[in-house]
């Protein structure tokens, strides 16, 4: 598995990328195995710590990711935005099937205990503050920061984290950069 995988709206998957994908579970969704066994011990410590988190999303099959993306639209346009303005609006936080990091069980949305869905305001709790300070020592990052929003092509999401590997989380997190900007400043290193 290429941790470093770039996945995006330029990136998308190749068809059947899903099909060389080895899972595990925890927490009662997917994950790609190496991924899924740091998430176990992140998961754990920060309960330790007396910080539990929930997990929302992990690993989407193409046909889940489609159906999220059609369901956005619709909802935003019975709001009474146009179809053009709904597929801009969901385009911010929802990717298309085979561009969405999900698609290759290496993402994961956190959330606290009890949420059922993402939040906007999941920056402001312990989880993410504990997220932010420890996730690279397990291989995740954020994967959607603030103010690089022009780079990733994505809003600000605190609850997605990517798993890249320890050593690549650990460069990407002290430098303050996105995994485009690592691909971009380190790729004959690590590519």
């Amino acid at each position: 598995m290429d941790y470093l995988i770039l996945v995006d709206r330029f990136n998308p998957l190749p068809n059947g990328f899903e099909n060389n994908i080895q899972f595990t579970e925890i927490g009662g969704k997917l994950f790609e195995k190496q991924a899924g066994e740091r998430l176990a011990i992140l998961m754990k410590d920060a309960e330790n710590d007396g910080l539990p988190l929930s997990i929302i999303s992990g690993y989407r099959c193409e046909e889940y990711q489609q159906m999220l993306w059609e369901r956005s639209i619709s909802t935003l346009m019975w709001s009474g935005l146009s179809f053009d303005e709904a597929m801009e609006e969901t385009a911010k936080t929802l990717a298309l099937p085979r561009s969405s990091e999900h698609n290759t069980g290496l993402a994961v949305d956190f959330g606290c205990i009890g949420d059922d869905d993402v939040s906007d305001d999941f920056y402001r709790t312990g989880q993410s503050k504990w997220l932010s300070k420890n996730a690279s020592r397990y291989g995740f990052i954020l994967r959607y920061p603030r103010l690089k929003e022009h780079i990733t092509g994505i809003s600000f999401e605190p609850w997605h984290y990517r798993y890249v590997g320890t050593e690549s989380a650990e460069i990407i997190n002290k430098s303050g950069i996105c995994l485009e900007e690592f691909l971009h400043f380190y790729s004959e290193k690590y590519i």
